[in-house]
């Protein structure tokens, strides 16, 4: 069962809709990669090198196929204004939102190359397109219009809003969109593919009528801009998915990474027009031994090569940054194991 083809030349099959040596495989590893590497979580997001090179170390002690850059949804709105405080060895937590409430938003734009955090991140980004990028895939996690316009106001107020000042949020939205679609134009320029991450948009948080006016219209927008570069592009929604899923592949995503929701109702009400990515649960490859993994990986794979346009065998969220290394060893094991194409690659009699 040895791999026939890089990582970058198995998903360039994957999004064309052709087969592949086996199914590409996906522990969404971000701050993990800092208890790999061996340093402080907050290096992994504080210096871009450091990041690249945690990075850089995990994919090759896991064996994954793709890269992914990310630490937490606040990184926009950061550098518009609202302030966070760095813990040593956790993720930047927001302390003060740029506004308390609900306001005619000013004419800020981002600027990616200015320094900060968004600059560390292309530096990660560049650094590692470097080192791998002829071979693997170097995805950046951006946070999406509507998760970025919750951190830039007191999120009661921006969720009460939603019912009695709909265009000021509407209003907050193509704020933070044009910081989004800036910060995915650098991430392009430095080598990397920009993911799309919008938890804060998930049927854990707002209802499916909600998702609509207001995230979905903005995701669409950002994606739109993004295929002008002939790209792919991944729209992740962490959370409960089930009263949105038949609604996602509406923002124009080629790849949807799904995260609470029964694969099987995933490939139904989106599969026929997306590849799905996911979604092993993330508690579970925190706690649960080797073999438990390995057997429910494999059932997951069994479910998600059922969806038409395709597959990659993943975490639902990102692996916790205290996860046992051989706990995701046995996930890229056993998802490759069970996902191997044994008819790849062999001559069709005419």
């Amino acid at each position: 069962m040895k791999d026939r083809l890089t990582p970058r030349e198995r998903f360039g099959l994957l999004v064309i809709d052709e087969p592949q040596d086996r199914v590409p495989v996906f522990p969404l590893v971000t701050a993990h990669a800092a208890r790999v590497a061996g340093i402080p979580v907050r290096d992994y997001y504080t210096d871009g090198a450091a990041m690249a090179r945690s990075q850089l170390v995990a994919q090759e002690m896991y064996g994954t196929d793709f890269i992914s850059f990310f630490s937490e949804v606040g990184l926009i709105a950061e550098a518009l204004g609202s302030q966070f405080e760095y813990p040593e060895d956790d993720l930047p937590l927001l302390t003060k939102p740029k506004w308390r409430e609900l306001v005619e938003p000013d004419a800020a734009e981002v600027d990616p190359l200015g320094g900060g955090r968004l600059r560390l991140y292309l530096d990660a980004v560049a650094y590692a397109y470097e080192a791998r990028g002829d071979t693997v895939p170097i995805l950046a996690y951006v946070p999406a219009p509507f998760t970025t316009a919750q951190q830039l106001v007191d999120q009661e107020a921006f969720l009460l809003g939603l019912l009695t000042e709909p265009e000021r949020v509407k209003a907050l939205l193509a704020y933070a969109t044009r910081s989004v679609i800036r910060f995915c134009r650098a991430i392009i320029g430095a080598g990397g593919l920009p993911i799309l991450v919008d938890p804060l948009a998930s049927g854990s948080v707002i209802s499916a009528e909600h998702y609509r006016e207001f995230a979905l219209p903005f995701q669409a927008e950002v994606i739109r801009y993004l295929h002008r570069y002939d790209l792919d592009i991944v729209l992740h929604i962490c959370g409960d998915t089930n009263s949105i899923i038949n609604l996602m592949p509406e923002s124009g995503a080629d790849l949807l990474s799904i995260d609470r929701i029964e694969m099987g109702d995933a490939v139904a009400g989106a599969g026929d027009r997306c590849r799905i990515i996911g979604n092993y649960d993330t508690s579970a490859i925190l706690l649960s031994d080797p073999a438990t993994i390995e057997r429910e990986v494999a059932e997951l794979v069994a479910a998600g090569e059922k969806c038409p346009k395709g597959f990659v065998a993943a975490t639902g969220c990102e692996v916790p940054v205290d996860t046992p290394p051989e706990n995701v060893r046995s996930f890229v094991r056993a998802a490759k194991q069970a996902g191997f194409n044994s008819d790849f690659g062999r001559r069709r009699r005419p």
